[in-house]
């Protein structure tokens, strides 16, 4: 699946209801319903689901793995996933957290399987401050927003933390149950990155 393709979507008269309910609804509302509507077995919502989630998908996974034949064959995967455990998801308020979840781990295994050692291990300065959580440090706008040119630079645990956090807006609690680990370390892991991000910003401010 090519990650231009688009999901064919039809809608008769009887699915006609459903598309005007859902676009007046508030986005919250409405992905809960497309989320339960997809778990009783409608083929059209579970399509939907799918078709609006796989370019955000593909943009977190491309930033994980750099390389976009890797991210093309992990997004096939997670969305598979996806398709096959969506009916065992409890709360669809949570779905979205859930799929960067299932997206986040089909990474690390890919990772893994091609042997990226360097990569997988966070640097030991990163794993003494998750140890021991620090408060954020202030964020500035310029900080932010200059984000993605240096996540490259990132360790891929860091690198992950803040993709989850700035680029896809989820809260640090919300990275932290995606990523499975303490809110401390989900913090810690944030704060070092825009800590090492400034520290390489720092001196091109210096030559301009």
């Amino acid at each position: 699946m090519a990650i231009g393709q688009k999901f064919s979507i039809g809608f008769d008269l009887t699915g006609s209801w459903f598309v005007m309910t859902d676009e007046r609804m508030p986005s919250d509302k409405r992905l809960r319903l497309l989320v339960l509507r997809a778990q009783s077995g409608d083929r059209m919502a579970i399509d939907r689901l799918l078709s609006e989630h796989q370019h955000d998908l593909f943009g977190f996974l491309t930033n994980m793995l750099h390389n976009h034949a890797d991210a093309e064959d992990a997004l096939q995967v997670t969305l598979l996933q996806v398709v096959r455990k969506l009916k065992w998801l409890k709360n669809p308020a949570s779905f979205r957290p859930w799929l960067y979840q299932i997206a986040s781990r089909t990474a690390w295994r890919n990772m893994k399987t091609q042997g990226k050692h360097n990569q997988l291990n966070a640097s030991a300065q990163l794993e003494q401050l998750a140890a021991a959580p620090q408060e954020l440090p202030p964020e500035e706008d310029h900080l932010i927003q200059q984000i993605p040119q240096w996540l490259e630079r990132l360790s891929m645990k860091g690198r992950e933390a803040v993709i989850l956090h700035y680029l896809k807006g989820f809260t640090t609690e919300q990275v932290a149950e995606i990523l499975d680990i303490p809110l401390g370390t989900a913090k810690s892991r944030i704060s070092y990155s825009l800590t090492c991000i400034r520290k390489w910003i720092e001196p091109l401010k210096e030559t301009t």
